[in-house]
């Protein structure tokens, strides 16, 4: 039986091809490996460079803030002339011009008078200091407003008075003009509202200034 069993598998395994080979069209063995892939060529290249780099906005550099005005100290000089009343005087001052609108300052004085409407003629030295503001409705033509405090006394012939102080407001205008490189000079009309043993009469002050712009 062993022997009927080993010939039964050797007819299996002749027969196995032939039967493979009559069998179905269909099936087939392939004995060949299978072909390698073709290896895939590189896309081409495009010929249009690269879009350019968008660059980075410059940096926003701040303007230069506007000066709010200029520093200005300058001198005047003034007199008054009436028939019986003469008067010089000096006034250093500094201002301060802002926005070219608005000017306000101080300043000091130092002012001769001689009066002769007393017999003998009554000399007068006075010193004091203001505070003052100019108003510029156009360039260069202002209008002032002046406030004063001095202090005075007077000589008449061999007699000498005390020393008074007297409080002065001044109205008036006047003009600037510039004449070089921070340079300018100014010209003003002015007449004090109070009266008194120091101003017995609303005489017109007429003061010619130079000064410096910073």
């Amino acid at each position: 039986m062993g022997v009927a069993l080993a010939a039964g598998v050797l007819v299996l395994l002749l027969g196995a091809p032939a039967a493979l080979a009559q069998g179905d069209p269909a099936l087939e063995i392939i004995t060949e490996p299978p072909p390698s892939p073709e290896p895939s060529s590189p896309e081409p290249s495009s010929s249009e460079p690269p879009p350019p780099t968008p660059e980075a906005p410059p940096p926003k550099v701040e303007p230069p803030k506007e000066k709010i005005g200029q520093l200005r100290v300058g001198a005047g000089v003034g007199f008054g002339f009436a028939t019986t009343l003469i008067t010089v005087g000096i006034s250093p001052l500094v201002s301060y011009w802002m926005k070219k609108i608005v000017e306000p300052g101080v300043a000091l004085r130092y002012q001769y008078t001689n009066d002769k409407l007393v017999i003998p003629n009554a000399v007068w030295h006075t010193f004091g200091g203001s505070l003052f503001v100019r108003v510029y409705p156009i360039p260069s033509l202002f209008f002032l407003v002046e406030g004063e405090i001095i202090n005075t006394g007077y000589k008449q012939g061999d007699f000498s008075s005390g020393r008074q102080n007297f409080g002065n407001l001044f109205l008036g205008g006047g003009y600037v003009m510039g004449v070089g490189k921070g340079v300018f000079v100014a010209v003003s009309l002015k007449v004090n509202v109070f009266r008194n043993a120091f101003y017995p009469s609303n005489i017109p002050i007429f003061g010619v200034g130079a000064g410096y712009a910073f």
